[in-house]
């Protein structure tokens, strides 16, 4: 009898059991099908899914899909050259016109009154100036002009490249100056450049004489040099001078047309 109780009470908590199991197990097999028709969904599209280490999936579409014939209307290329119907492109903004950059030449100030003289040569006056000659060029008659400005300054390593209108100036400064005062030069250089400038050989009015370390400069038969070969008055900084032409080692340029 006690046999026949319990092996009843087995039966009925086995039936129990099995109630509860059935609707787990049917909400989890619900839910697998609802995955599974959403995977069949996406793989109507013709694509492969792989998985990222089973938390993600990444779909490929396979090479093709009803998204393939898009066209981007941002690219005008895409369509021909043509803007899609339906669609307003904005007007073009017009083109501004481009202002050539002309390189304007530093203006020398005007001194004080200088002498001239008749003929095409120049003369070294008393007070270390020099008297331009009616007969030279425009240009030529502004370069003697601009050198007598510097009459008097110190000699300055590196004056005259930084600043035009300066306190001293080196020999490759004091050149530039003159050449900038007749329209020659646009900006100061060096020797080593000036060695390069313009163009070869002597010049009928202007010939320059440069090399790495050093320049000089002819104008209408006086020399304008910071160092004082040649010259009996051994003064040093920038000044007129009589010519001594063409030193071992120097290249000899000339302005185009003088």
């Amino acid at each position: 009898m006690r046999r026949s109780v319990r092996h009843l009470l087995a039966l009925l908590a086995a039936a129990a059991a099995a109630a509860v199991a059935m609707p787990a197990a049917a909400g989890a097999e619900t839910q697998a099908g609802g995955a599974t028709a959403a995977r069949h969904d996406d793989d109507s599209f013709g694509g492969n899914y792989y998985e990222d280490d089973g938390s993600s999936d990444y779909y490929d579409d396979g090479g093709s899909s009803e998204y393939d014939d898009y066209e981007d209307v941002s690219d005008p290329s895409s369509t021909g050259g043509q803007q899609p119907s339906g669609t307003t492109r904005a007007p073009a903004a017009p083109a501004q016109p481009v202002t050539p950059v002309i390189p304007i030449t530093p203006t020398i100030p005007t001194g004080p009154p200088v002498a001239y003289v008749s003929g095409k040569v120049a003369q070294l006056q008393s007070n270390g100036k020099a008297a331009i000659p009616r007969g030279a060029p425009q240009s030529v008659r502004r370069m003697i002009s601009a050198g007598n400005r510097l009459i008097g300054k110190p000699y300055k390593w590196g004056g005259g490249h930084a600043k035009l209108e300066d306190k001293g100036y080196d020999c490759s400064g004091s050149v530039s100056y003159a050449l900038i005062g007749g329209s020659a030069l646009v900006s100061p250089m060096v020797s080593g450049g000036l060695a390069k400038w313009g163009a070869a050989g002597p010049g009928r009015w202007v010939t320059v004489y440069a090399n790495a370390g050093h320049v000089y400069m002819e104008v209408a038969g006086l020399r304008l040099d910071t160092s004082p070969i040649g010259d009996a008055s051994q003064n040093k900084g920038p000044r007129w001078r009589p010519v001594i032409g063409k030193r071992s080692g120097f290249k000899v340029r000339h302005p185009v047309g003088l």
